[in-house]
């Protein structure tokens, strides 16, 4: 696992927590500051795994884990957000967050492993 982008995790999730119990109004906001906590290391992963193949003049397409992890990122996200809004009663805060937390938390995985 790429060291950056764990001490990012870690720095986002703690200021975006913190952010979100304060700040936070509803869950649509709470859901957006739990993106925010984990999309910083989730692009420092995924630019490494891009950068390899950005060093040839040749046209290369993208890697299989960086699409994977593209791929995964853009289903939690809109998974998530479809459910925030279609969900019957209102979540808190709190759950909101946490919800935005784990839609990129996969994607993340799959950039910062192997």
């Amino acid at each position: 696992m790429n060291l950056a982008s764990l001490i990012i995790a870690g720095a986002g999730v703690l200021a975006s927590a913190i952010a979100a119990a304060y700040a936070a109004k509803d869950a649509r906001q709470a859901w957006m500051l739990g993106l925010a906590a984990i999309f910083p290391a989730w692009l420092v992963a995924f630019l490494t795994l891009v950068d390899p193949a950005s060093r040839s003049a040749v046209d290369v397409p993208l890697p299989p884990r960086a699409l994977l992890s593209s791929g995964a990122g853009l289903l939690g996200v809109i998974a998530t957000d479809y459910w925030l809004r279609k969900a019957e009663s209102r979540p808190t805060v709190v759950f909101a967050w946490l919800v935005g937390w784990i839609a990129l938390v996969p994607a993340w995985l799959i950039a910062a492993l192997g």
